[in-house]
């Protein structure tokens, strides 16, 4: 078969340069994000708008799709899922040769169990609401966290947008990959609830040596959350103070403390006024080095176990184009 002239494999590129597309994932929302996706591209559709879309089909696969994307010209591409489906997202984009990742512009439409990024953004879940958003061409240079660790044994990175962690977040990550795999019929606030109490039956407080701005310190440490963005595990606020745009992390420390503070204290975090606690602490940095001292520990990002530390944080700033509802208000960091 002869190859199609260079001039029209260019203009095929140039018109896909223009056009959205969309990558679903149709296991989103347990399972039901494929089905909700019928009637929600039909009410795009009636706004106006029409993507192509491409539908993710096995783990992984969403990443190779971004790669294919890029290579194939597209650089206006949304996602759709919950905040592990942006997570594979972003790092498809990454890791993907055909373009700098900030000449992609991106977008992502709510269809998880917690939406915690879509929330702190006001991206909207109504379609038309949605179209208008995107047609309002919003758009926020948006902070990169990068993760040096271990997967499958061997050195890798990870990339993330929203909040990293580890300690008993990163433990409630493998507990939701395991929950998600049986029948519990649990969804947005109620999943994650269930989680985190969950977890605090069988959880040991680890001991972690943590390096950051010229500081060392080894300590036991209940959780530790490393965050671009506020809001996580469906509405908590580990990082209420966090700017997604300044090149820096908002790092939450949970010393250790009783089960029975946690349990205490937990309308705090869905609150945001953690702090009252005198054993939670914040600060904020370029970048954290985190040892787990007895073994290597669980690693979690944007809700999602991604491999094994020891770990290093860093940040990129605005690294990043997406198109959002809302520009987040600053707060004054007050540590």
């Amino acid at each position: 078969m002869a190859e199609l002239p260079f001039c029209f494999v260019e203009l095929i590129r140039s018109t896909m340069k223009d056009r959205w597309l969309f990558i679903i994932n149709p296991a989103s929302a347990d399972g039901k994000g494929g089905i909700k996706w019928k009637s929600i591209h039909q009410a795009m559709l009636k706004e106006g708008f029409d993507p192509v879309v491409w539908s993710s089909e096995y783990n992984g696969h969403i990443e190779q799709l971004v790669e294919r994307a890029c290579h194939e010209g597209f650089r206006k591409i949304a996602s759709y899922g919950g905040d592990g489906s942006l997570n594979a997202f972003v790092n498809g984009l990454m890791t993907q040769t055909a373009c700098q990742p900030d000449e992609v512009l991106l977008a992502h439409y709510p269809s998880g169990t917690g939406n915690d990024w879509c929330r702190f953004f006001k991206v909207p879940g109504n379609p038309k609401e949605w179209v208008a958003c995107i047609n309002r061409n919003q758009i926020f240079k948006h902070d990169l966290g990068i993760i040096d660790l271990t997967k499958e044994g061997k050195p890798a990175k990870h990339y993330f947008v929203n909040i990293a962690g580890v300690a008993y977040e990163s433990e409630c990550a493998v507990l939701i990959t395991k929950a998600r795999q049986s029948s519990i019929l649990l969804q947005g606030k109620l999943f994650y609830d269930y989680i985190v109490f969950k977890g605090l039956l069988s959880f040991q407080v680890p001991e972690l040596t943590l390096k950051y701005n010229g500081v060392e310190e080894k300590k036991k440490v209940f959780n530790l959350s490393i965050a671009i963005c506020r809001h996580n595990g469906g509405g908590m606020l580990p990082a209420p103070f966090a700017d997604p745009a300044d090149g820096i992390f908002d790092v939450t420390v949970f010393d250790d403390m009783p089960k029975w503070m946690v349990i205490k204290d937990y309308p705090k975090l869905r609150a945001g006024t953690i702090f009252k606690n005198p054993k939670i602490s914040s600060f904020r940095t370029e970048k954290i080095e985190i040892t787990r001292t007895d073994r290597p520990d669980y690693i979690e990002a944007d809700g999602e176990f991604v491999g094994m530390g020891p770990a290093t944080f860093t940040t990129q700033k605005q690294a990043l184009r997406f198109v959002i509802g809302e520009i987040p208000k600053t707060k004054e960091f007050p540590f």
